[in-house]
């Protein structure tokens, strides 16, 4: 069986949302033919059709559609398999997965599908309904293409720069710290901020950390980059300071700065001069970091602490060393990683886990910061597990030092 072509869906009215097609792997005929319905009756949607996993797997290949909606149970080639072979594909569409057994086995092939890179929206529990469609379709049309939009405009024109470019970059302070707000999750109110690379280029517009720091990572180049953006940032603390907010800033120091012995006596030296004390300084760190130097990085983290900085560490939660390494490290802060805080509210599974990571860090009187919060249900989830602090899109985006007060006093303005 060929996978079947079916007729566009007709307009809803809505104006000209972009022609879409989406492909639908399902092997019972009667839920395929029903689901395709449910999918046209969304508008400007044009739906193939698929029964096993090699027909989808053709059908990606003949009609490049913009959605695939996979079961995960169909004969010959599953939809397990197909996910696996789909992410071999030059081009790969955005994929919602459906079955009819436990959550649990969803929740387990949306992280295989994502670790095999492909780009998944989602999981719909069969019998899939029309508002759960209606929310992905939504999402494709709106969210996906703003993002794509955005992210271009961050990028700028697809430019392979070169490290003169970023070294000259770098020496004019074109590269500038952008911040984004980390907030207490009670009251809303902000509790510090990270400092995140963005190049202000000449003719280019904003380019993001992406398209230059990979170039530079293995160079020379990227401390020159680390003590601008430690200068930068700290001369914003102190600016901000003067206007009445105080705020702490936290920033990444690259892999090999914590084999350095002297760097608490050189970053103390450099918030003094700039008239901050160190406790206005959070270093970040990953397991990565730490491991490569393991005694002497332990060693630096130590003298930091001593010195007065904050110490915090990022990607919590996501391996056995970095659970080890909160017995021999100084920290002050542990940052839970995205993949256990966004959709853990719909996930009873991904509940606990979260409410074990930050029970743990609550017994070591560590603070938690969440990162990821992209939704209002991320944010009530970590109000009502306690979790003192969050971060993520749903709260604000990085935004630049002027912005970032502008945002402070808006969220401070009484209602009218």
């Amino acid at each position: 069986m060929r996978p079947a072509l079916i007729r566009p869906g007709v307009s809803d009215g809505q104006g000209e949302p972009k022609h879409l097609t989406v492909l639908i792997l399902e092997d019972h005929p009667f839920q395929r033919r029903m689901l395709g319905r449910l999918v046209m009756g969304l508008g400007h949607v044009a739906v193939v059709e698929a029964s096993t996993g090699d027909e989808a797997l053709e059908a990606v290949r003949r009609s490049d559609p913009d959605l695939v909606i996979a079961d995960l149970e169909t004969p010959g080639m599953d939809g397990i398999t197909f996910l696996r072979m789909l992410s071999q594909e030059v081009s790969t569409p955005r994929v919602v997965l459906t079955s009819a057994h436990d959550p649990a086995v969803l929740r387990s092939v949306d992280e295989m599908a994502k670790m095999y890179g492909l780009h998944v929206l989602g999981a719909i529990p069969k019998p899939v309904t029309l508002e759960a469609l209606r929310g992905f379709l939504h999402e494709v049309r709106t969210h996906e293409a703003a993002k794509a939009r955005e992210a271009k405009r961050a990028a700028g024109p697809m430019t392979q720069y070169t490290p003169e470019e970023i070294g000259f970059a770098i020496a004019n302070d074109q590269i500038v710290p952008w911040f984004q707000p980390k907030i207490e999750v009670a009251t809303g109110r902000l509790a510090g901020v990270e400092a995140l690379a963005r190049w202000q280029h000449p003719t280019n517009g904003i380019v993001s950390p992406g398209a230059f720091i990979p170039v530079i990572e293995t160079t020379p180049l990227i401390e020159e980059l680390s003590a601008s953006m430690l200068t930068q940032s700290l001369t914003w603390v102190k600016r901000w300071e003067r206007l009445g907010l105080a705020v702490a800033v936290s920033v990444n120091l690259p892999g090999n700065a914590l084999a350095d012995p002297g760097l608490a006596d050189r970053l103390t030296t450099m918030v003094r001069g700039i008239g901050v004390e160190p406790a206005n300084l959070i270093i970040e760190v990953t397991e990565t970091t730490v491991s490569r130097e393991r005694a002497l990085a332990i060693e630096t983290l130590a003298r930091l602490r001593l010195a007065g900085f904050g110490l915090s560490l990022d990607d919590y939660g996501t391996g056995y060393a970095s659970m080890e390494m909160l017995k021999t490290m100084p920290v002050t802060e542990v940052k839970v990683d995205r993949r256990f805080v966004h959709g853990a509210a719909n996930d009873p599974k991904a509940t606990a886990v979260l409410a074990s990571l930050l029970e743990l860090a609550s017994g070591l009187s560590l603070a938690a910061v969440a990162e990821g919060v992209e939704t209002m249900e991320d944010l009530a989830l970590l109000d009502a597990l306690e979790c003192p602090y969050a971060q993520g899109y749903v709260i604000a985006k990085p935004m630049s030092g002027d912005d970032l007060l502008a945002w402070v006093q808006q969220r401070e303005r009484p209602e009218q």
